[in-house]
């Protein structure tokens, strides 16, 4: 996905597991107001990042940041989950997930590659709210310089999060060329290889791995 060789020692990043129940709820306006304060605050969390990404990497790569603020204020998305809860009396977490699924499957059905990578932009904008929902911050708390990042997927967040004066390279289980955090990491000039089929099984915490961007292949 990005060309360029790195050597150093594995950081697994694990995904923030957050517990979704079925139940209802007395007062939907009470929750849809707890939706429309996470997603207030998801609004801010990527105005940010958008600066960010825009200092770092330039404007073309903090175009992305733009579209998920399109998605947080389009009527349709945060809609559709506004109505789950008014019309079925499910949490605003639950009503999320259902939302969130539906939209991904619809995508993932694309013939497209481009437009099937356009789910994880989905999946990353409600995972924001549904952190923002549950109360919980993702940080990647990296222990040292030379840091490989292994994961199952990153998202454009995660990517233009990423401390690259520690980060020297990544590996995912999912993704391809056309996902944002491929482009960013050509951008930043970090060596990356995705769609790597049960690497995060093979790998081990501090294992140091050799990163190949150019031919596709981990060395361990």
């Amino acid at each position: 996905a990005s060309s360029g060789y790195a050597m150093g020692h594995v950081y697994i990043k694990r995904e923030i597991k957050i517990t979704v129940t079925d139940k209802t709820v007395d007062d939907p306006a009470e929750e849809k107001a707890k939706l429309n304060q996470a997603t207030e605050k998801a609004k801010e969390q990527i105005n940010v990042l958008k600066h960010k990404t825009a200092f770092s990497m330039g404007e073309d790569e903090a175009m992305v940041f733009d579209a998920h603020l399109m998605i947080l204020e389009d009527p349709e998305f945060i809609g559709a989950v506004d109505f789950e809860i008014e019309n079925t009396g499910i949490n605003a977490m639950k009503a999320l997930e259902l939302v969130t699924s539906r939209y991904i499957s619809i995508f993932n059905s694309m013939e497209n590659e481009y437009m099937r990578e356009r789910s994880s932009d989905i999946n990353d904008i409600s995972a924001r709210i549904m952190r923002n929902l549950a109360g919980v911050n993702q940080q990647t708390e990296l222990y040292g310089h030379g840091t490989i990042i292994a994961a199952r997927d990153l998202s454009p967040s995660d990517t233009a999060s990423l401390d690259t004066s520690k980060v020297i390279g990544f590996v995912t289980e999912t993704g391809g060329k056309t996902s944002h955090s491929a482009i960013m990491a050509r951008t930043l000039d970090i060596p990356a290889v995705v769609g790597v089929a049960n690497v995060l099984s093979a790998l081990k915490p501090d294992d140091f791995v050799i990163v190949d961007g150019n031919t596709g292949e981990i060395l361990i």
